[in-house]
């Protein structure tokens, strides 16, 4: 398996957690070689995250992160996110030629159980693979998209590099980033979904990317706050909760902060404490929470709000005001172009 982290520096403890927990679950696998793509990681994150794979027997070699700003010729807001996001955009031109398909994993997870029927899957003649987004039609509709064409999440990206490189699609990402920089809202992710055709990406399993809100929401809670009639069943809604090959610690307003800021409540926290116990950064201490008195005061107030009336609100705000919002963000930018 060839696997794929981007990171910076702040973000290197994490990525090393994620890869601990990758490699203790995938022990019986006959060969992994990790990548990582370096946005300025101290040499001494570096030696930690090598000592690591070492511990494995594993290989780990540390590729350059493309310029954006040079790639792009712009400054772009990347609101909470790092620019590094962008970079898995690219990992195809970054990584060898003899690297034919990378799993491209976001450090802010951890990794529970054999990742090898995932990387069996077929990607012929597709682009990537990825997990549904429960997400509504304005959102593909803002990039191009059609109603219901699948709309995948990037935290978990499986890219076919040959697919990539013969059809010369890092020139499309570039263009697309440079028509609509800041005004995409989920950068990479939207930049993936918008120019890959509805054809060349492929569905994986639930459980292999199992985000923050599907452990606080009910399946009629989530598809109801998100307006979405093109998800997963129920039945696997349900079987990734229970049973999850990765969890992905994202943001979300019904967990406040995450894993390493004080205060967390995920039900997979000790997971996390556990590899982070076992890890270079055991010493570590978790974050302090800094979010601001109002910001702290909402999250209490979302967490005491009956549910049959938080979730109208989040539908109207996450399915209508945001894309809508959106919408007119990527039109002004289409209209700096002309």
């Amino acid at each position: 398996m060839n696997i794929l982290y981007s990171s910076s520096d702040s973000y290197a403890f994490l990525t090393g957690i994620s890869l601990l927990s990758l490699l203790e679950s995938n022990k019986k696998c006959q060969e992994i070689h990790i990548y990582i793509m370096d946005n300025k990681i101290s040499a001494e994150n570096k030696e930690k995250l090598m000592q690591i794979a070492s511990d494995y027997y594993r290989d780990l070699s540390f590729v350059p992160m493309p310029d954006i700003k040079e790639l792009t010729s712009q400054e772009i807001d990347t609101k909470r996110w790092n620019i590094s996001t962008f970079g898995r955009l690219y990992m195809a031109g970054i990584l060898p030629d003899s690297v034919h398909k990378v799993l491209n994993l976001d450090c802010d997870t951890i990794v529970l159980d054999s990742l090898e029927p995932l990387w069996d899957t077929d990607l012929h003649g597709k682009v990537f693979g990825g997990m549904l987004e429960c997400i509504n039609d304005r959102y593909r509709y803002n990039i191009g998209m059609k109603s219901g064409e699948k709309y995948l999440n990037g935290g978990i990206v499986f890219l076919n590099c040959d697919e990539v490189r013969r059809n010369n699609y890092e020139k499309r990402f570039t263009e697309y980033i440079r028509k609509y920089g800041s005004s995409l809202a989920y950068l990479d992710q939207d930049v993936l979904n918008g120019v890959v055709e509805a054809d060349k990406k492929i569905q994986l399993p639930m459980r292999y990317n199992v985000l923050s809100i599907y452990f606080y929401t009910t399946y009629r809670q989530l598809v109801s706050i998100r307006r979405s009639k093109f998800f997963y069943s129920a039945e696997e809604y349900e079987a990734a909760k229970e049973n999850p090959g990765l969890v992905h610690f994202t943001t979300c307003f019904l967990d406040g902060v995450r894993p390493w800021i004080e205060g967390n409540q995920h039900p997979y926290l000790n997971r996390f404490l556990e590899y982070k116990a076992v890890s270079p950064w055991t010493d570590m201490p978790l974050q302090e929470d800094k979010r601001g008195a109002m910001i702290k005061l909402r999250s209490k107030l979302i967490k005491i709000t009956p549910r049959g009336i938080l979730c109208p609100v989040a539908s109207v705000l996450h399915s209508i005001i945001i894309p809508n919002r959106n919408k007119r963000r990527m039109k002004k930018m289409e209209n700096q172009q002309i």
